[in-house]
């Protein structure tokens, strides 16, 4: 194996400089590291989607399929060996105090490092990640869960993580029954997909911005927090047999 293949400056790029940013947040303090270690998966699975849609919008143009190819699956490699170094911080407590500075800085440069992962890897810039459509409709869910939780007096501002999650596979899976109905005719699916995929994305990016301004929410109420192999597994194989499902309906 040639291992000049598992080097890519972008998925390197996006990953430190998301995770660098995230340990900005707890100002590079080894003892509060378990941050960076709950956000390693899930950033590279970010980096895996980032990659998924530049895939579907590079149909058209086969030189910039293998970049995004690229990220996408090497951006879980290179986060997931992160998380690996990290492991022994996971034993650490869930941080809930953070520094407002360093809130704010961690939170510009994880978003700005993704927005440059977007304009870089996709051939349609940032604008191809942007559904309002996709944003209403996780906002919307989640304020009802809120509202829902309220009402009924259950622990609604805890374990919003697990939530997030749930939202995501939620929006993936109405984008795939939206999409079914379109498979004889395959240029009509990219919005179902979309919707699919952009769902994942959405939700995700929350998590991380979760784990940065309320950590209190995200952890469960027996101090759980969703963001190991557990949460990247799924998505991971759920997003390549729709491609392969794509793949096979196109061709």
């Amino acid at each position: 194996m040639d291992s000049g293949n598992l080097l890519d400056l972008a998925s390197l790029t996006f990953v430190l400089g998301g995770l660098l940013s995230i340990a900005a947040v707890v100002r590079f303090r080894p003892d509060q590291f378990r941050l960076v270690a709950d956000a390693a998966l899930p950033v590279g699975l970010i980096g895996f989607l980032i990659g998924a849609v530049s895939m579907l919008a590079a149909v058209s143009d086969p030189h910039r399929v293998a970049p995004a190819l690229a990220v996408a699956i090497l951006t879980v490699l290179y986060s997931g060996a992160v998380r690996l170094v990290l492991s022994d911080t996971l034993s650490q407590a869930v941080e809930t105090e953070h520094s407002m500075t360093g809130k704010v800085l961690g939170t510009l440069g994880f978003l700005a490092t993704t927005i440059w992962a977007m304009v870089a890897v996709s051939p349609a810039g940032a604008i191809v990640f942007w559904e309002p459509q996709v944003a209403l409709t996780l906002i919307s869910l989640a304020a009802f869960i809120l509202g829902v939780g309220r009402a009924l007096n259950l622990q609604y501002l805890t374990g919003w993580a697990s939530k997030l999650v749930g939202l995501a596979w939620l929006g993936f899976t109405a984008g795939i029954v939206g999409a079914l109905p379109n498979l004889d005719t395959p240029a009509s699916l990219g919005p179902a997909l979309a919707f699919s995929i952009l769902s994942l994305l959405y939700a995700l990016i929350a998590l991380i911005l979760g784990l940065i301004w309320m950590p209190r929410a995200m952890v469960a109420s027996d101090g759980s927090l969703p963001t190991g192999l557990s949460l990247a597994a799924p998505f991971v194989v759920l997003v390549l047999l729709t491609f392969a499902g794509l793949a096979m309906t196109v061709f």
